[in-house]
C-alpha cells in the first residue's frame, strides 16, 4: 500500500472522533491540548504526515521538536507505519537538537564570531571549572559558587529575553555572572546544554533572515509536550511562528506540566492557545483507562475536565492497600502479595509498572526484589539505562539484538545501524564514512552472538571496541558520551546493584518480559495495564518542601494525576496506614458512593 493510502486509511479512522479528525486537516496555527489516554501521539502523526504529503512541497519539509529523544523515535516509528521514512526533509528531535543542527551549526558564523567553528559541548567538570573561575573573579568573597549559580541558573532559563528592561534591572549581579560565565565558556571553545535554545532565539530575535531561512526549509513546526519545554522554546515559537510566519502545530496538556525543578511553566501553553491568531482544539476521549480510573483521575487533578471513555470502554479498576510499617515493609508486602495476585490474572510482566515519587522508593523494591527471580528495569536516576540519553537507549537495543532480538529482527537491524551513523557523524557524512561505522557495527554485534558475556562485560567491551573511536569522530555536540561508562559503573559485581545477564539488560529472555519500575517524572507518556502507586504517604506526596509554595502543591498533585493515568486496566495505590496521602483520601471519597 503506497503512503497515500496509508495516510487515507489512517485519517479515515479518526472519523469517528471530530477533534481528532480537525486536528490532522487544520491548516492555521493550531493547539491541540491532549490529556491523557486521547490519541495525541497518533493525531500529531497522521498531522506530520498529512502536512508532508499535501502542504510541503519538495525539497521543504516539516520540523517536529520533542521533549526527548525517546519520544521523537516514537514519532519517527508511527511515521514508519505510514510509510515515511526518515529523510532530509524531516527533522525529529530535541529542542537542543533543532537548535544546534537547525540555527546555530548553519548560522553561527555569520552572527556570532565569538564562537569557534570547532565549539564542542562542555563536559559537567568543565562547565563547573568556568563557574568557579568567574566566580572568583566577579565577587571575591569566598562563597559557594555553584550554589549562587543555582540563582543565576533560574534567572538564565526564564529571562530568555535579553533586551527586555527585567534583564539588567532585576539581580544585575547574576546578570553579570551568567554573562561572564557565557563568555569564559567561549574562549574556551565551549557551550553548554542550556546554551542551546538560548543561543538560537536570540539569533533568530537579532536576525530577521535566519527565521525566514528557516521558513523556506520547514514552512510547518510541530511541538510536542509543549508544557514541558520551557521559556526558550516558547520565545523560540513565537519569533518562528508569530514573526517569520512558520505554521505551528502544538500539542500539550497544562495538567502533566511536572517539570519545574526544571523551570517548565504550563502557563506557557494556556497563554499560546489563547492567543486570537491560533486555532484551538480540546481532545475529549481517553482511550487508554478504563472508566472507574477515568473518574477517579478528576479527583487526583482536583478539577473537572470532562474528559469521557468512548463506546464500548472496559470498566477499570481502583484498589487500595494501606500497609503497616516503613519503606522496606509497604515493598516486602508488594514484593510478596501484591504483585504474585496481578501475575496471577496473567498480566505480562512488562505490563506492570510499580511507580513511585524518588529513586529512594524504587530503592526499597530493588532490595525485595533481590530474592526473587523477577528481572525489572528502572527508570529513575539510579536505572542502568537513562530513558533520555540517545546513546543509552541505542546501546540497551544493541544488547537486546545481541541477546537474541537477531533472531526475530526485533530491533530491525537497519534501525541499530542508522542510528550508530546518526550518531557519530548526524546527517552530513559521506557514503564511506556511513559504510565504515556500518561494518564495525556488524563485527562487534556478531561476535556477541552466543557469547555467554556478563552485561558489565559485554558493555566494556562495546565501549573499547567501537564507543571510544567514535567518539574521537563525533560530529554531534549534544552527545553524552560518558553515559557508558556510568552504565559500567552501575552493573560493578561488587557495587549496590550488581552484574546482570545480558538478556536482562536487553530485555531478551525465554519465558518472560521486564517488571517496571520508574519514578512518576519518568513514567509520563507511558501507559501500563496495571500500575501500583508505591509509597503513596503523607510525606511523600505532598512532601513537606511542596507544601511551602502553592505552585509547588499544584505540582504535586499534577504528578499524582499522572500516575493515576498510566493505568490501563488496574490501578493499586498503596500507602503506609494512617499516614496516607490526602491525595489518595480524595480518591478513595470519589469511589466511596459506588462502593
Amino acid at each position: 500500500m503506497s503512503d497515500r493510502h496509508l495516510l487515507d486509511h489512517a485519517i479515515e479512522e479518526l472519523s469517528s472522533n471530530p477533534e481528532q479528525y480537525d486536528a490532522v486537516l487544520e491548516r492555521r496555527n493550531c493547539v491541540l491540548l491532549a490529556g491523557p489516554g486521547s490519541g495525541k501521539t497518533k493525531t500529531l502523526t497522521i498531522a506530520m504526515a498529512r502536512a508532508l504529503l499535501e502542504d510541503v512541497v519538495e525539497p521543504r519539509g516539516i520540523a517536529c521538536i520533542t521533549y526527548n529523544n525517546e519520544c521523537a523515535l516514537e514519532l519517527e516509528t508511527r511515521l514508519g507505519r505510514l510509510a515515511i521514512e526518515p529523510s532530509h526533509r524531516i527533522f525529529i528531535g530535541t529542542v537542543h537538537s533543532f537548535a544546534l543542527s537547525a540555527v546555530i551549526s548553519p548560522y553561527a558564523r555569520c552572527v556570532l564570531p565569538e564562537l569557534p567553528p570547532d565549539f564542542r559541548l562542555a563536559s559537567r567538570d568543565e562547565a563547573q571549572a568556568a563557574i568557579r573561575e568567574v566566580y572568583q573573579n566577579l565577587f571575591h568573597d569566598g562563597g559557594n559558587p555553584l550554589a549562587r549559580w543555582r540563582f543565576a541558573e533560574e534567572k538564565r532559563k526564564r529571562q530568555v529575553d535579553r533586551t527586555a528592561p527585567e534583564w539588567r534591572g532585576r539581580n544585575v549581579e547574576l546578570a553579570d555572572f551568567i554573562e561572564a560565565y557565557e563568555a569564559e565558556l567561549r574562549r574556551r571553545g565551549l557551550i553548554d546544554f542550556d546554551d542551546m535554545p538560548l543561543l538560537a532565539y536570540r539569533m533568530v530575535q537579532a536576525n530577521p533572515w535566519i527565521g525566514a531561512a528557516l521558513k523556506a526549509r520547514f514552512p510547518v513546526l510541530f511541538v510536542d509536550e509543549y508544557q514541558d519545554l520551557g521559556h526558550a522554546l516558547h520565545h523560540l515559537v513565537l519569533g518562528l511562528c508569530f514573526q517569520s510566519g512558520i505554521r505551528l502545530f502544538a500539542v500539550g496538556d497544562a495538567d502533566q506540566s511536572i517539570y519545574g525543578f526544571n523551570y517548565a511553566n504550563p502557563d506557557l501553553l494556556l497563554r499560546l492557545s489563547a492567543r486570537p491568531d491560533v486555532h484551538r482544539i480540546r481532545l475529549r476521549y481517553n482511550y487508554r483507562c478504563g472508566k472507574q480510573i477515568i473518574d477517579v483521575s478528576m479527583a487526583a487533578l482536583g478539577e473537572e475536565r470532562g474528559y469521557e471513555a468512548p463506546d464500548g470502554a472496559h470498566e477499570g479498576e481502583v484498589f487500595f492497600q494501606a500497609t503497616a510499617g516503613d519503606l522496606n515493609l509497604q515493598a516486602t508486602d508488594i514484593v510478596e502479595h501484591l504483585l504474585p495476585e496481578i501475575r496471577g490474572r496473567e498480566i505480562p510482566l512488562e505490563e506492570i509498572a510499580i511507580l513511585y515519587r524518588t529513586a529512594n522508593e524504587g530503592s526499597a523494591i530493588a532490595v525485595a526484589l533481590a530474592g526473587t527471580d523477577i528481572p525489572f528495569v528502572r527508570a529513575d536516576n539510579q536505572a542502568l539505562v537513562r530513558r533520555n540519553s540517545r546513546l543509552s537507549r541505542f546501546v540497551e537495543a544493541c544488547a537486546r539484538w545481541a541477546a537474541g532480538g537477531w533472531k526475530v529482527a526485533q530491533p530491525r537491524f537497519r534501525r541499530l545501524t542508522d542510528e550508530a551513523v546518526n550518531l557519530v557523524y548526524g546527517i552530513h557524512r559521506s557514503f564511506e564514512e556511513e559504510q565504515a561505522i556500518q561494518l564495525e557495527l556488524i563485527s562487534f554485534l556478531k561476535s556477541s552472538i552466543d557469547a555467554g558475556e556478563s552485561t558489565r562485560d559485554w558493555l566494556v567491551k562495546f565501549r573499547d571496541t567501537l564507543l571510544q573511536s567514535w567518539r574521537l569522530h563525533a560530529r554531534e555536540v549534544s552527545e553524552d558520551w560518558d553515559v557508558i561508562n556510568q552504565m559500567i559503573d552501575r552493573t560493578d559485581p561488587s557495587g549496590p546493584h550488581g552484574d546482570l545477564p545480558l538478556a536482562h539488560f536487553g530485555g531478551f529472555f525465554e519465558g518472560s518480559g521486564r517488571l517496571n519500575l520508574s519514578t512518576l517524572h519518568s513514567a509520563k507518556g507511558r501507559e501500563f495495564d496495571s500500575v501500583i502507586l508505591f509509597a503513596m504517604n503523607n510525606d511523600v506526596i505532598p512532601s513537606w518542601r511542596d507544601q511551602q509554595r502553592a505552585d509547588d502543591l499544584r505540582e504535586a498533585r499534577r504528578l499524582f494525576y499522572v500516575g493515576v493515568t498510566r493505568a490501563r486496566h488496574e490501578l493499586h495505590v498503596c500507602f503506609r496506614r494512617k499516614a496516607n496521602s490526602p491525595f489518595v483520601k480524595e480518591l478513595y471519597d470519589r469511589l466511596k458512593p459506588s462502593q
